[in-house]
């Protein structure tokens, strides 16, 4: 039996050795687990993905030491969304590995990086090269720093095992919990039909590591390949017959130049801010309008049209600046007339962003405006800081509270602060 592998860029016969491999797996065509196959998607321009994306650059969002986000802040802002946070939390280490999000200079805040444009522009050979090197971070990142590897991930070359992988066992799935044992004897079959396989695929010979592949493949090393592969949107399983089954996405075989992309598809660009202060925007518009809104706005959906909430609890806490008030404003006017309720709520001028003083010896916070003080006890990030019984016109902060921390969120939200000497 000959086992061909065809499709729209490549047509090739795989070696003796690794056809006999993949006939030897317990595996099962695709077309039996899924009832309805689905024509592959665009790489990376899935609505949630720019979801993520645009909350990471929102503010709302705090980045780590390690540069993945604070998730008390994740968990409250897919709280509000109704989105799965561990869906969230995966999207946005495969986005900060792929330089498409970095944390800012002072590393509190994301901001967009190198491969911003190319993300949302969805502009493919840039995506590839960032999405291979996100691949092998990750690699590096899920393995443990206690075991020994040749080298680093990033010089592995196993972009160009997967690639190899995923031509044998193209619409085949195998048994996940033999995935790593399998990943492992594949790396071990001759190193010229690996080689010979590269070369029909248009692989060059030193992305083909063939010998050194199986020292990367040890039972870590297994696992880091495997998260590295999910969180790469590489690799997906499903349940069938009570086993759990794995096969590697159309993402991983477009990124490494398996098949053709498909055409994108018509971009969701709505966008209308409705008389209840609803505000709809599609995935499919820029940053620059987007992020505006899951900064200031309560998120109410996450779909291929978001749904906003003009909310003025909301903009209490977001926009404590009135240029911030009136950027808001400008990117709504882009929608058109805005109706006369969300008009109205947008020329109220937000409580805050006035000057407080603070007299560190006994944590005494006063300030000329109550206005501002009702404000600080309203904030859902400043008010855990304060104790209760304070006297009249002034804040008290807790006693087992850092100041400087109360200090910097209140400078960050636009206050400014004076210390008064003892």
């Amino acid at each position: 039996m000959t086992l061909k592998v065809s499709n729209s860029k490549h047509k090739m016969t795989l070696p003796g050795s690794i056809r006999d491999f993949v006939e030897r797996q317990t595996r099962l065509p695709l077309e039996s687990l899924f009832e309805d196959s689905e024509p592959p998607s665009y790489p990376y321009c899935e609505y949630w993905r720019r979801a993520v994306a645009a909350m990471l650059l929102s503010g709302r969002i705090a980045a780590k030491d390690d540069g993945f986000p604070n998730m008390t802040d994740v968990n409250r802002i897919c709280k509000e969304a109704n989105f799965d946070q561990y869906l969230f939390e995966a999207t946005s280490r495969f986005l900060v590995a792929a330089k498409i999000i970095q944390p800012n200079k002072q590393g509190s805040r994301y901001e967009p990086a190198k491969f911003s444009d190319a993300f949302w522009n969805h502009q493919l050979q840039p995506l590839r090269e960032t999405a291979r090197q996100a691949f092998l971070e990750l690699v590096q990142q899920f393995t443990s720093f206690r075991v020994w590897r040749p080298t680093f991930a990033i010089s592995s070359m196993l972009d160009g095992f997967v690639a190899l992988f995923a031509a044998a066992f193209q619409d085949l799935a195998i048994r996940r919990d033999h995935a790593g044992k399998v990943f492992l004897e594949f790396s071990k079959l001759p190193t010229s039909d690996l080689i010979g396989l590269g070369k029909q695929l248009g692989l060059k010979k030193f992305q083909c590591d063939a010998e050194g592949w199986d020292s990367w493949l040890d039972e870590p090393g297994q696992q880091a390949l495997l998260s590295a592969l999910y969180y790469s949107s590489w690799a997906y399983t499903t349940d069938h017959q009570k086993l759990s089954w794995i096969y590697l996405s159309d993402t991983a075989r477009i990124i490494l130049g398996l098949v053709a992309p498909p055409e994108l598809p018509a971009p969701a660009v709505d966008f209308k801010v409705l008389p209840n202060l609803c505000v709809l925007a599609g995935a499919d518009l820029p940053p620059e309008k987007l992020v505006p809104l899951f900064r200031h706005c309560k998120i109410n959906r996450i779909d291929r049209v978001f749904e906003f909430q003009l909310d003025k609890r909301q903009l209490t806490e977001t926009t404590w600046q009135e240029p911030l008030v009136r950027k808001l404003r400008e990117v709504l006017e882009e929608s058109g007339p805005l109706p006369a309720t969300a008009d109205s709520l947008l020329r109220h001028r937000p409580l805050g962003g006035g000057e407080i003083r603070i007299r560190g010896c006994s944590a005494i916070v006063q300030s000329e405006s109550p206005e501002v003080l009702d404000a600080i006890r309203q904030h859902r990030r400043l008010k855990g800081y304060l104790e209760a019984g304070a006297p009249k016109d002034y804040l008290l902060i807790k006693q087992q509270s850092n100041p400087s921390n109360f200090i910097q969120r209140c400078e960050e939200l636009g206050f400014r602060v004076t210390i008064l000497q003892s």
